[in-house]
């Protein structure tokens, strides 16, 4: 009999560790290997439509006759545009679909990937051309995807990396980045449609008051005519906490 309790007593424990290791492999390992399959097809699938412009030196520039993103374009219609800031990870095409749910895990051919593809806001003009434009894209492990934005949260690094490229269809034009704000989900930083001049100078006022911290580089009245790039990401200070990367469209030189 005690021989009979301690062999129930061993089968339990062996069954115990393997439940446990399935377990394991089932929510560590597995998720974990998708993720880097998932990142390796997004690379191999965006190193040949790269624009030829983000290799070298960026210069503003408007390119009339020339589709910058033709390569692009040919691989999905959705794409808007490029955004790149040197010495960064944020390196990604900016698609625009009909809702801001199908881009959050499906790759620039639409194939499922938990990794999406950064995605302009579809209440936002796919010309860049409204007062805000709002770029979504997640905080993966590694460093991948708009996991740099968090970076952000520290004045330091947006002091070393103030400028990225928004590239479009004709034109290549500097983004000076001027501000962070960690907001919930829900705030009105995400806010798309101004109809009056006062409603833009609100605006302009609650990103100075709840911003981390803003740089000298934009006092609040010289930014009622330019153009704001939001770069959005999850964080994780709290439930639904986003950080949002915020700077100014440069116009491209004529």
């Amino acid at each position: 009999m005690k021989k009979l309790l301690i062999a129930l007593l061993l089968a339990a424990v062996c069954a115990g560790g393997i439940y446990a290791g399935l377990r394991y492999r089932k929510e560590a390992v597995l998720p974990v290997q998708k993720t880097e399959a998932d990142a390796a097809h997004l690379a191999e699938q965006l190193e040949p439509i790269r624009p030829a412009v983000t290799v070298g030196g960026m210069q503003k520039h408007t390119a009339k006759n020339v589709n910058l993103l033709d390569k692009a374009q040919s691989a999905s219609e959705d794409i808007k545009a490029w955004i790149t800031i040197p010495d960064t990870r944020i390196d990604f095409p900016v698609v625009q679909s009909e809702d801001n749910e199908f881009y959050l895990d499906h790759s620039v051919d639409k194939t499922e990937n938990a990794l999406g593809v950064p995605f302009l806001d579809c209440r936002c003009l796919p010309d860049f051309s409204g007062f805000t434009s709002i770029v979504y894209g997640h905080n993966v492990s590694e460093m991948r995807m708009f996991a740099d934005v968090a970076s952000y949260s520290r004045q330091a690094f947006l002091e070393q990396h103030d400028t990225g490229w928004l590239i479009t269809e004709h034109a290549v034009q500097p983004v000076h980045f001027f501000g962070y704000l960690t907001v919930r989900s829900d705030s009105p930083v995400y806010h798309t449609f101004f109809l009056t001049e006062s409603e833009k100078a609100d605006y302009i006022d609650m990103i100075f008051s709840d911003a981390v911290y803003t740089t000298q580089q934009y006092q609040p009245d010289e930014l009622k005519d330019q153009r704001f790039l939001l770069l959005s990401t999850c964080t994780f200070e709290y439930e639904e906490a986003r950080g949002v990367l915020i700077g100014v469209i440069e116009p491209a030189e004529p």
